[in-house]
């Protein structure tokens, strides 16, 4: 699995050399989205992309497709951006200029999914509202979320828990809402 994402990774850093027209999209670091940046999506990376949903087969599969994607699309984010040096979850991230929190990771990833969605690539899902949990009346933790069309059943997305470079976990949202940690 290691080697497809190496294999991901150098694909779109060759994908994002070629940029002749861009596709800008924003992402934020440094907890609580207190930087920002913008990332070009190039054609060639665009192309990419739209491959890897051009064959829907079920929601299953696309979100499937939905974790390769979101991981590609932060691939490509590092090259304009620090948060190559994002940690999974807060605590081993010190003070790495790239560092993000849940709030980053769920802007970034609410961001990436309603990138896929504006280009027409998710047949099965549609993008919600980012979601929150809190335990213990002070631990709260935010993610993107999807809902399956045909079943109503709702999805987290979630960058948070793995280190940079690293797929986000998709879980259904009423066990990630009780306190799911992978």
């Amino acid at each position: 699995m290691r080697i497809a994402y190496r294999l991901l990774a150098a694909a779109l850093f060759w994908l994002a050399a070629g940029a002749v027209h861009a596709w800008p999209v924003q992402v934020c670091y440094h907890y609580g989205c207190s930087k920002q940046a913008t990332v070009d999506i190039t054609d060639e990376a665009r192309d990419w992309l739209a491959g890897l949903f051009n064959h829907p087969t079920d929601a299953a599969t696309e979100r499937r497709q939905i974790q390769q994607a979101v991981l590609a699309l932060y691939l490509l984010s590092a090259q304009k951006s620090p948060i190559w040096q994002d940690k999974g979850g807060d605590r081993y991230d010190n003070d790495g200029d790239g560092r993000m929190d849940c709030i980053d990771h769920s802007l970034n990833d609410d961001a990436f999914l309603r990138y896929l969605a504006n280009n027409g690539w998710l047949h099965f899902h549609v993008v919600g509202d980012i979601v929150r949990r809190t335990r213990w009346l002070v631990a709260q933790h935010f993610a993107s979320h999807i809902t399956d069309i045909d079943t109503g059943q709702e999805w987290v997305v979630d960058s948070w828990f793995n280190a940079f470079g690293a797929a986000p976990v998709v879980v259904p949202m009423a066990l990630w809402k009780e306190g799911f940690s992978p």
